[in-house]
């Protein structure tokens, strides 16, 4: 019996059969949606990507899109308000598993004294800048923060440095205000460097991630009151976060989900809220930097009782 069946070309399909493989799962490597198949689907690299992810929506399948670039962020969310309750959609995005992360994450939901006063996000890509690039590159950015803060900003600014020769921006400045917190988030294209790194600062100490860091990339910093004292710095080792790895670790958070709607339901949670941040960002950008409001819309109820016996399909909105 086929676990998994994968659509599709792109190194992120082709990497998820790789290791679901190696993991003992049954891989098969469809051209196209199987009627009467209710096996997850890994979406790759295809002609046609959105009417195929709509197509296993509505028939009920799990869904990972391996390739997002292919997907509008608008496209992405008319998907998630089509999923059932219990259905799993996720999007790639490998640096929400590096180990790094995890251990971040940890530290936040088990110690009260590492909970944040603002956070900041760099993502520098020698990539040279297309629109819809670079609006990837923001998302991923920005669903990386959301899953630290595991809460929705209230507004968003933004700034942008346009690149008149790729009619595209070239950087890409993001303020988010929070409730009791703030975060800030810078995305680079065509740098001479790749970095991703991220900063937590907590109330007298902080957390820095350096992702593409294979040998320690977490480094935490204790603030000594004493003046004569400098910060004390202890830099975490831990297995190198190859591609791979973190490919698996995502596959496997995939198809547990699969499994358990609580899970489903908070992957679902966390790209809409994702999608609202930057479509407020689009709208400040507009507005030469001005805060804008950001707008979550939360799903509605897929049924209604009528005189307390039948049901209904109501309809429902688009985050």
């Amino acid at each position: 019996m086929v676990d998994v069946t994968i659509l599709g070309s792109g190194a992120a399909a082709q990497t998820c059969g790789e290791v679901l493989y190696r993991a003992g799962f049954k891989v098969n490597r469809a051209l196209d949606l199987e009627a009467g198949d209710h096996t997850p689907v890994i979406l790759g690299e295809c002609n046609g990507a959105f009417a195929i992810a709509r197509q296993a929506i509505e028939s009920g399948r799990h869904l990972m899109i391996a390739a997002p670039g292919a997907i509008s962020a608008e496209r992405l969310a008319l998907l998630f308000a089509d999923r059932k309750r219990a259905q799993s959609i996720f999007i790639w995005n490998e640096r929400r598993y590096h180990p790094g992360y995890r251990f971040v994450n940890s530290l936040t939901e088990t110690d009260a004294t590492w909970r944040p006063r603002y956070l900041r996000l760099e993502t520098l890509c020698t990539e040279p800048t297309n629109s819809a690039l670079v609006r990837l590159r923001t998302l991923e950015a920005i669903a990386l923060l959301l899953s630290i803060t595991s809460e929705s900003p209230v507004e968003v600014s933004g700034l942008a440095e346009a690149n008149p020769m790729r009619n595209a921006p070239d950087l890409i400045a993001l303020r988010l205000v929070f409730a009791g917190l703030e975060a800030f988030i810078q995305v680079g294209m065509g740098e001479a460097i790749e970095r991703r790194e991220t900063l937590l600062a907590a109330a007298n100490r902080k957390a820095y991630v350096d992702e593409l860091n294979q040998s320690m990339p977490l480094r935490l910093v204790e603030d000594d009151s004493r003046p004569a004292a400098g910060p004390q710095a202890r830099w975490l080792s831990c297995p190198p976060p190859g591609p791979e790895e973190m490919a698996r670790q995502q596959c496997l958070a995939f198809l547990d989900a699969t499994l358990k709607t609580n899970l489903a339901q908070a992957e679902a949670s966390l790209w809409l809220r994702s999608i609202a941040v930057l479509q407020a960002t689009d709208r400040s950008l507009q507005a030469d930097g001005a805060p804008a409001p950001v707008e979550v819309g939360e799903e509605q109820p897929r049924f209604r009782v009528i005189l307390g016996r039948s049901f209904a399909a109501s309809p429902h909105s688009v985050a």
